[in-house]
């Protein structure tokens, strides 16, 4: 006869969501491949990302700027990675080539980053060509700073004037020199998100709250400020720092290391903090921005935009808090 094991007394483990199948920062993606293009060569160096199998005639362009030192693209790798699955052209400017490039270049830097990669497919018909209109930036950190710079006046640094920009944490740190005043004269007709989190002790808030203030020509419904909660419920614990928009995958790894990109291996990882906040929010965005779609998925304060999933009993994740 065999013995019945005993029941175990042990608890089972809460755990976060998955990756959704369907919608908004989902695994469902019009594209299977990213070719990458290598064009890091210092301050104005680049890396460009495609999508491929199978590889559209034109897409969408995502300017994806990085926080101050994380200029190797593993960082975001995941991110960048979910952003060109979706059918988007992803340009990663490096804009500093080490720690103690002046930052009042970082923006100029960049931008120069941006005109090489749109000439680089411009001479290339066998790529995918940009869709005119349809550009985004995205910005972490110091780069959620260039983004506004950029989106604030594009003619002044010959790139696309954005329809969207989300902003992640975003502010300068100890070099304030790179932002800008004030931002009131943005244009009305850019679509605007930022998301902070809780417990930021590196940036905190006092960027992202200027420059939602100062924007006064954006209408109030084509911008948002969210706040990403903390939450120990579960195992792993949903936190909320100053890197969570980080999304480590070392198949996009360049090589170069710092503190700051060695940190961000080792303490960030693609949870549901990506896929039901920032990959979320951002598609739908873009599918605002792009398509007139999917509008009140990121603005507003519905279920729809501050629902961050459930833990694996049931329980509801702490919901985004919408300004």
């Amino acid at each position: 006869m065999v013995a019945c094991k005993k029941p175990s007394n042990q608890p089972a483990v809460i755990r976060q969501p998955d990756q959704p199948m369907e919608g908004y920062g989902s695994s469902s993606y019009t594209s299977s491949t990213v070719i990458k293009k290598n064009c890091d060569d210092g301050n104005t160096g680049y890396w460009l990302y495609l999508p491929s199998d199978p590889m559209p005639k034109e897409a969408p362009v995502i300017v994806f700027n990085h926080g101050y030192g994380a200029w190797n693209p593993a960082c975001y790798g995941a991110w960048i990675k979910h952003l060109v699955k979706k059918g988007n052209i992803v340009i990663f400017p490096r804009y500093q080539s080490t720690i103690v490039t002046n930052p009042a270049t970082y923006t100029n830097n960049a931008a120069a980053a941006i005109n090489r990669a749109l000439k680089l497919l411009a001479a290339d018909s066998t790529l995918p060509q940009p869709i005119k209109g349809k550009i985004a930036y995205i910005g972490h950190s110091y780069g959620g700073v260039i983004a506004a710079n950029l989106a604030m006046t594009p003619a002044t640094y010959g790139v696309p004037p954005p329809k969207a920009i989300m902003l992640a944490c975003p502010g300068t740190g100890n070099a304030p020199q790179g932002a800008l005043p004030s931002y009131k004269s943005m244009s009305s007709k850019v679509k605007m998100l930022l998301i902070v989190e809780e417990k930021d002790n590196s940036a905190g808030t006092t960027f992202a709250d200027m420059l939602y203030s100062s924007t006064t020509y954006i209408p109030a419904a084509n911008k948002t400020m969210i706040t990403h909660m903390a939450d120990p419920y579960g195992y792993p614990a949903i936190t909320a720092e100053h890197g969570e928009a980080a999304a480590t995958d070392m198949t996009f790894d360049s090589g170069q290391r710092n503190n700051i990109i060695t940190l961000s291996f080792t303490s960030t990882r693609v949870d549901a903090t990506d896929y039901y906040c920032y990959w979320r929010l951002t598609d739908a965005l873009l599918d605002c921005a792009f398509h007139q779609q999917g509008c009140d998925n990121v603005y507003g304060d519905s279920t729809l935009v501050t629902n961050m999933g459930n833990w694996s009993d049931g329980q509801p994740l702490k919901p985004l808090v919408v300004r």
